[in-house]
């Protein structure tokens, strides 16, 4: 119905715009006895009319294209949603950085003039630039009073702890991770290793998108970063940064040292660099798979404020897993609440 509309706008003299009607019309007087016939072959026979320049330019070939073009941005626009927005820099540690790092997806579709809005995600983010902290911190933090003396927020709770996982992600051992911590609605902080998210994006991106803190472990994790030049340390943390923020939008504002190995210079360093430098204080050693009755007995045996280390990466991660089955729910019974680090 809309055809003899975009005639009348094209050629304004032109009084024959309702000339297509007639002619169907005149056809099925001529041909009276096929009278549905009509209507299908008239349109089509009536550029030989007086108005063919009108006739091949109708809307009807630009219909088709339109709807391909629409899934496809549809498609675009599910890949392009954000895992989770940056994260909140306090108290001066890192300058805030907007906007969404997540990749852009390598297919662009051309010509996507649709009613559609443009994806939300914007291009892959500039290497991150983070300011020294304020003040410098020489110690790196050990529990949930060190960190509330660097970052200034309302005191934990009494009960407070804090879970830690260091070396991810892992393709296996993560989501299975992910899954228990949602079941019983802990929070916690995952120390990613940079080449560690470098393949597995996705994984890493789906830690940030149920809500979890990602600090900061360097790209190569290198034990003996301690003793390392200072520009090969600070390439390590700057290199891993970079990393995290493109592929999760968390720009992380917590260091944690591979193997916890500190020397007297590298807390400070690392605290110009513009991260908090973090330990641990319970250590069950379930990266050595000593088994799953001393990972267990050693969690156990947490107090309100401590920051509790565990792994999801660097291996065969099953007794981490089938401990935390057991810890979480039993230090929750205990009265132990899991709170984020911020």
């Amino acid at each position: 119905m809309a055809l003899p509309i975009s005639r009348e706008s094209s050629p304004a003299p032109e009084p024959t715009i309702a000339l297509p009607i007639p002619p169907r019309a005149a056809l099925q007087s001529t041909s009276e006895p096929t009278v549905g016939l009509p209507p299908v072959p008239a349109p089509r026979s009536a550029p030989t009319v007086t108005p063919p320049p009108a006739e091949p330019t109708i809307a009807l070939p630009a219909g088709p294209p339109v709807v391909p073009s629409k899934s496809v941005t549809r498609r675009r626009l599910l890949w392009a949603i954000p895992a989770v927005g940056g994260t909140a820099l306090i108290g001066g540690t890192i300058a805030a950085l907007a906007g969404r790092g997540e990749p852009e997806a390598t297919g662009k579709a051309p010509n996507l003039v649709v009613s559609e809005p443009p994806p939300s995600q914007s291009p892959a983010p500039a290497p991150t630039t983070p300011k020294p902290t304020t003040p410098v911190i020489k110690v790196p933090v050990h529990t949930l009073r060190d960190f509330r003396k660097v970052v200034p927020g309302d005191p934990f709770p009494t009960d407070a702890i804090a879970l830690t996982i260091d070396d991810g992600p892992h393709p296996v051992w993560t989501p299975k991770i992910l899954r228990l911590l949602e079941k019983h609605h802990v929070p916690a902080l995952f120390c990613m290793i940079g080449n560690q998210v470098l393949g597995h994006e996705s994984t890493a991106r789906d830690v940030a998108a149920d809500g979890h803190q990602i600090a900061n472990h360097t790209w190569s994790h290198p034990i003996k970063l301690a003793k390392l030049p200072p520009h090969v340390m600070l390439k390590e943390i700057h290199r891993a940064q970079d990393k995290i923020y493109s592929t999760t939008g968390q720009a992380p504002n917590l260091f944690r040292s591979p193997g916890g190995a500190w020397s007297n210079g590298l807390a400070e360093s690392v605290s110009k660099s513009g991260v908090i430098p973090m330990d641990w204080t319970t250590d069950p050693r379930d990266w050595a798979r000593p088994g799953v009755a001393h990972i267990t007995n050693r969690l156990l045996a947490a107090k309100p404020g401590q920051i509790l280390l565990c792994h999801d990466g660097g291996g065969d991660r099953s007794q981490t897993l089938a401990s935390l089955k057991t810890v979480i729910p039993a230090l929750q019974a205990k009265g132990l609440k899991f709170v984020a680090l911020m």
